[in-house]
């Protein structure tokens, strides 16, 4: 704006300057007037040059004005009522399924596939299924706080609750203080991330998504090395009294102490990890004997890098008298006929190899395995029961293509087999496919 000013100074004089030497004309001799007009036309050049310059500078702060408003035009944040910023995430997903031989249900279920030639293997043969209910959404939180302290948040729901897989649920629901955690969410036992890639939701066998409510505390010891210790529900477990096939959760129980978990991971240089896991919880009841007893289980768990397109995932647990941290064992427990329980006990392997064909393409072969004790008490009890498992093994070979960030297609052959402790064997036999859209 000076600058502005003292150019319109400038002119004012110059034009009045002009104006009063006009009337003096008359009086000044020719060759006078001739130097006076090459003066004022010299300072007219001056005037346009200084009026140029102020031009090209204006025109030069534009984009620069205009630059400068558009990069700091604040960002959308989406916000709730106590000041926590969110993120909404989730996917859309469609599932479908022909299945030669296999259980009832859309899903795995290889624990209960109908044992050969029954009525049952025969009613669920060469059968198509299909379903969204695996689509989920969630809602990851913020809240600004001042000092050094971080305070977060999760809630994640889906529609794969229910004993039919199609009831809406909650997922994750959980607070986050510094390194504390309280609500609902993976055990501290679990492995998801050490389970080969399958396109059925459920995983297979050797597979855990158990979510419980808990209280965490995580320890980085390094940028290597953390670990973490968890208080979790132990929730009451699904039991037969009679050894047969009459189960039921038991209305007997009586849980006094939450189930605690310790968890240690390493990572390695090549960005391989390695994981052991334990856990130890009460099993009590007030049925006849009002027995008790102690469950616990140990894993152990990683992924090696083999090559930079090619990972390798494996996981073994030992687990004594509990259903709840592995998907697809027997029961927990059983009552001999004293009333006292008698506790299950297996071992169960996962090993699976990913390879990245292509930036779009990859594949995965896995397969999973458990066998229970078979020279227990408990495996006496249950002998002639066929809804219990000596055995179960599963393999799967499976290809995902995302053709673009947002959207994966997996299509999958899968086949398992379940031997009962009397020697029976059922068939699950079937080809899995998967569209996602992540957003």
């Amino acid at each position: 704006m000076e600058k502005h000013f003292g150019f319109f100074v400038k002119s004012t004089v110059s034009l009045t300057l002009f104006m009063c030497t006009t009337f003096s004309y008359a009086e000044m001799t020719l060759e006078q007037q001739v130097a006076q007009l090459q003066q004022q036309i010299q300072e007219l050049q001056i005037l346009m040059q200084q009026q140029k310059a102020v031009n090209d500078q204006i025109v030069a702060e534009i984009p620069k004005i205009q630059e400068h408003s558009i990069e700091n035009t604040p960002v959308i944040k989406h916000t709730t009522k106590g000041d926590a910023s969110f993120e909404l995430y989730g996917n859309i997903r469609g599932d479908m399924s022909y299945q030669r031989k296999g259980p009832s249900t859309m899903y795995n279920l290889i624990s209960a596939v109908p044992l050969k030639g029954t009525e049952a293997e025969h009613k669920n043969s060469n059968k198509f299924q299909s379903t969204l209910n695996a689509t989920r959404f969630g809602f990851n939180f913020n809240t600004p706080v001042q000092g050094d302290h971080k305070i977060g948040g999760k809630v994640e729901m889906d529609f794969f609750g229910g004993s039919g897989r199609d009831t809406f649920r909650i997922r994750h629901a959980y607070i986050t203080y510094d390194q504390w955690l309280l609500g609902q969410t993976w055990s501290n036992f679990n492995a998801v991330e050490y389970f080969p890639e399958t396109v059925d939701a459920s995983l297979a066998v050797g597979g855990s998504l158990t979510r419980v409510p808990q209280i965490k505390y995580s320890i980085a010891v390094d940028p290597k090395l953390n670990f973490a210790l968890s208080l979790e529900d132990s929730k009451a477990e699904t039991v037969t009294r009679t050894g047969t096939q009459n189960f039921t959760t038991d209305a007997d129980a009586k849980l006094k102490l939450p189930s605690i978990t310790g968890r240690i991971n390493y990572k390695f240089d090549d960005k391989s990890i390695l994981s052991g896991r334990v856990f130890l919880t009460e099993k009590r009841t007030n049925h006849e004997a009002n027995d008790t007893f102690l469950a616990w289980g140990a894993a152990l768990g990683g992924k090696y890098q083999i090559t930079e397109n090619t990972l390798l995932r494996m996981d073994y647990n030992h687990i004594k008298g509990d259903t709840k941290n592995l998907l697809w064992s027997n029961m927990a427990y059983v009552f001999d006929d004293h009333g006292h329980m008698q506790a299950n006990e297996f071992d169960a392997l996962t090993l699976g190899i990913s390879h990245k064909i292509t930036p779009k393409l990859r594949s995965t072969l896995g397969f999973g395995y458990m066998r229970a004790d078979d020279d227990n008490t408990f495996a006496n009890l249950v002998y002639g029961d066929e809804t219990q498992n000596k055995a179960l093994k599963q393999g799967w070979i499976n290809v995902f293509y995302n053709p673009v960030k947002p959207i994966n297609f997996g299509l999958e052959y899968m086949y398992g087999e379940r031997e009962t402790f009397n020697h029976k064997k059922g068939l699950d036999n079937r080809v899995n496919f998967t569209a996602i859209y992540d957003f």
